[in-house]
Order: C-alpha cells, then structure tokens, then sequence
C-alpha cells in the first residue's frame, strides 16, 4: 500500500519534475514564480533544489526586473506564471528585456485552454498567444509529455535570439501534476 502511494505522488509530479529538468538542461538556473495552483509542484521542487536560485515574487512585471538583474548578474532567468501575467507585463518585456535584448524563458501556465473549469480564465487564453506574437516572442506550446522534450533546446534558443521565448503548458497537460 504505501509503495502504491509513492508512485503515485511520483506520477503526480511527473510533468513538473520533466518540465524542471528539461529548463535545467537548457541551462536555466534562476527561476521567479507568481504564484498559480497549476505551477505549485514546479515551485516545491525548486524550492527543495539547491543547485539553482528560486523565489516567489508578487507581481510579473517586477518578476521581469528580477530577471534582467539576474542575466547582468551571468545567470539565465526563467520566471513562470498564468498567461494572464503576460498582459500585465508588455511594458517591461518590451522597454527591458526586448529593447536590451536579455534572453528570459516564460514558463506560462495556459489558463482558459479546453478543460479549465473556470470560465473567467477563457478571456485571456483567446488572446494569449496574440499578444506574445504581437511582441515577436517565439512560443513552445506545450500539449502534450511528448511536447516536454523539446523544453530544454527552446530554452537555449533564448540566448541565440538574445530574447525572451514563451513554453506555454495547457491546462489538460498540467492538471493532473498536482
């Protein structure tokens, strides 16, 4: 019986543990988080890992401030949020990160996508992937585990692009990590 329980809170955090690695292996090292139900596994396992730089901040566009100190400082940023983060943050992401053209992965919880519950989130998700190909931002969107494998070359695209670049994880991807 608890070794059945253990493979299932191993199962459970599958997704977040691929997702983690996969950031890892790009050579993501400082990560940022608004707080999201979707991304809680994601934070307890950065949080327990001692190899890489993990806090929460209140707000995304202070968040992207973080980040751009964090790349002067020679780290590689991630700052991971809800799609709505994305409209909160044009201004930084364009006047800061783009302008000085600072490499930051996005590691965005897609709320409003096919199996959210909360209807209020379908606003933003009709508009999300507008707004970050209005800013240029390449995207990675996540639909699938199989999609996972492709985290971490996308995280090093970054710095080829001198860029910010968007990983967008669906709801039906993330809702069974938790």
């Amino acid at each position: 019986m608890f070794n059945h329980f253990i493979s299932i809170e191993i199962k459970k955090m599958k997704i977040s543990k691929k997702i983690i690695d996969n950031l890892k292996k790009g050579g993501v090292d400082f990560y940022l988080s608004v707080p999201c139900k979707l991304l809680a596994n994601m934070i307890d396992i950065l949080e327990k890992d001692k190899d890489v730089y993990y806090s929460a901040v209140p707000r995304e566009e202070e968040g992207m401030g973080i980040c751009a100190g964090a790349y002067l400082g020679n780290k590689f940023p991630c700052i991971m949020m809800q799609n709505t983060g994305i409209g909160n943050s044009v201004n930084a992401i364009v006047s800061l990160l783009q302008l000085y053209q600072m490499p930051v992965v996005f590691l965005i919880s897609y709320r409003g996508t096919p199996g959210e519950p909360v209807g209020a989130q379908g606003g933003m998700a009709k508009i999300t992937e507008d707004i970050l190909q209005t800013l240029r931002i390449p995207i990675l969107h996540c639909s699938s585990e199989n999609d996972l494998e492709k985290i971490s070359t996308f995280s090093k695209h970054a710095k080829v692009v001198e860029s910010p670049v968007a990983i967008l994880c669906d709801f039906n991807l993330m809702k069974d990590d938790k």
